[in-house]
């Protein structure tokens, strides 16, 4: 219908979509399928190439104009072939059309869940094999980047009791790995304006998070409130640093770099709630990103907690829905602190969950 659409003569093509509505052309059981097409596994409509044949005639007959013949797909193979249903009305063909999107849609999100469930297995897997890291939750420690990395590591060391006992002795020679979850905050009306930006380290090497909020200076005299709650001014986890944009994506852009500095692989992970959205921004402002980032989006895992790759829980539903205290959220150094609290519970969830059936199946053996 399509081909011949677009070479009929104005005057006739009309008449060519009332011969694809008519009963002639849909009412032929043995002549329409569906079947799935093995290059793109996508169910399609399929007419066998005899039934082909026939409309060209058909159609060529009855307006009286030299359609261009068309051929059986080449170089194509396709499986589960099936009858279609009988289509005397275009209601029952626009069904038939219709059943097939739906059945494609279904088939995409299984495949897009299957991958979720296995990237929520590889989170999982880095958080608990992650040297110093203890399985259970912990109480969180700030600590606060302005200072020396040295300072850092002396804070750390008289802190470290607060957590309990490690698998491994914690320290910061064992290199760990960082998780860095990041979030942005434009202006509701302009999003262009970038006005927080906000990250949240978690050094597995000695279990501590560390929290840096940026305000932008560059924007101080434009204001949320509408759409979106005005909390610029009420970071949770330190003090925030007003300053330029290219200063404030130059401090990200260092953390960034200290990451990949961590270990011998230069690995390290990028965690966002909706990845998709603070990756553009990021890009947009010209941040580049070390060959050995990871990246996260805890929305993603989240879906492949419940099972259902359509869910899509905003931040602080989500953090309410599993009991993860927060507050002020819509600050970027808020959300990003509890965006990396988020994925921590999501990981240890999973792993937990994987150790009782794990436990359940030797029962059963």
């Amino acid at each position: 219908m399509y081909e011949w659409h677009k070479e009929c003569p104005h005057d006739i093509k009309k008449n060519l979509e009332a011969f694809f509505n008519s009963k002639d052309f849909l009412d032929r059981p043995d002549v329409f399928f569906k079947g799935i097409e093995d290059s793109s596994k996508k169910w399609v409509a399929l007419i066998e190439f005899s039934g082909l044949e026939d409309t060209h005639k058909m159609v060529s007959e009855k307006l009286q104009f030299a359609f261009t013949p068309l051929y059986a797909a080449r170089n194509t193979t396709f499986s589960q072939i099936s009858p279609a249903p009988r289509l005397p009305l275009p209601a029952a063909y626009n069904k038939f059309i219709k059943d097939i999107t739906k059945a494609n849609k279904l088939a995409k999100s299984q495949e897009r869940l299957i991958q979720w469930k296995a990237t929520l297995d590889r989170a999982t897997d880095m958080v608990l094999q992650a040297p110093g890291v203890l399985i259970t939750t912990a109480t969180s420690a700030v600590i606060d980047l302005t200072g020396t990395e040295e300072d850092n590591v002396e804070s750390v060391s008289a802190t470290i009791a607060t957590t309990g006992s490690s698998t491994a002795t914690p320290s910061p020679q064992d290199g760990g790995m960082w998780f860095i979850s990041v979030d942005i905050e434009s202006h509701e009306y302009n999003h262009d304006r970038i006005l927080e930006i906000g990250w949240s380290i978690w050094d597995s090497g000695v279990h501590k998070f560390m929290d840096k909020h940026y305000a932008i200076s560059d924007y101080s005299h434009y204001k949320n409130g509408k759409f979106v709650a005005d909390r610029r001014d009420l970071f949770q986890f330190g003090k925030t640093v007003w300053e330029n944009l290219q200063g404030s994506i130059a401090a990200f852009q260092q953390d960034l770099e200290k990451a990949a500095r961590r270990n011998e692989h230069g690995r390290f992970v990028l965690i966002a709630h909706d990845m998709t959205s603070d990756m553009k921004y990021l890009s947009g402002m010209g941040v580049t990103f070390p060959e050995g980032m990871i990246q996260f989006d805890t929305v993603e895992m989240n879906a492949a907690r419940v099972g259902d790759s359509n869910i899509k829980t905003g931040l602080g539903k989500l953090l309410d829905e599993l009991g993860i205290e927060n507050y002020s959220l819509h600050n970027a150094g808020n959300d990003a602190h509890y965006t990396l609290e988020l994925f921590l519970w999501l990981a240890r969830n999973n792993g937990a969950q994987r150790a009782q059936a794990a436990e359940a199946t030797a029962q059963l053996i």
